[in-house]
């Protein structure tokens, strides 16, 4: 006779503690994030310049290393989830230091930049993609050694937008 209550008191207990309530389903949100391959270089930004006005996406992101800053960009006119072809005035590349231009570059004409966008979040403004960006320098600084040709490739990014 003990025998089925002992089995029924386990039974009650294990469907007790099946219908706990479990976090198992939340997610931690990832932080936003701006990286690539700098000529075959591992490269990290801070992708908080990136925002919203109108129909035009501007995704920028910046690293200091020794005093100097790299600012990285490329803006569109979003329409959607997709492949986006960069113009030469859609992106762009400088350095500075302590607020001073060193080197500036344009973007380099024999080559195709690109950005894809894989998704949109139009509720939380959170837009992710890829993008691959070939600048040339166009000034130099004799006191300061940096590359002719810069790549930004296999470019990934997460950023919410700013208005």
């Amino acid at each position: 006779m003990r025998y089925p209550w002992f089995m029924l008191t386990i039974a009650v207990m294990l469907l007790f503690s099946a219908c706990k309530k479990k976090d198992c389903c939340n997610f931690p949100v990832a932080p936003d994030f701006m990286l690539a391959q700098k000529n075959d270089i591992k490269w990290e930004a801070d992708p908080s310049g990136s925002s919203l006005s109108g129909d035009t996406i501007t995704i920028s992101g910046k690293t200091n290393t020794g005093g100097e800053e790299e600012q990285v960009g490329f803006k569109i006119v979003f329409d959607g989830v997709g492949y986006y072809t960069l113009k030469a005035n859609e992106k762009f590349y400088r350095i500075t230091k302590n607020g001073t231009l060193l080197f500036e570059y344009k973007p380099d004409p024999t080559h195709l930049s690109s950005v894809t966008i894989i998704s949109y979040n139009q509720a939380d403004k959170i837009l992710q993609g890829f993008f691959e960006l070939r600048f040339l320098k166009i000034n130099a600084n004799p006191s300061e050694n940096h590359s002719d040709k810069v790549f930004f490739g296999g470019g990934k990014f997460k950023v919410k937008l700013k208005y």
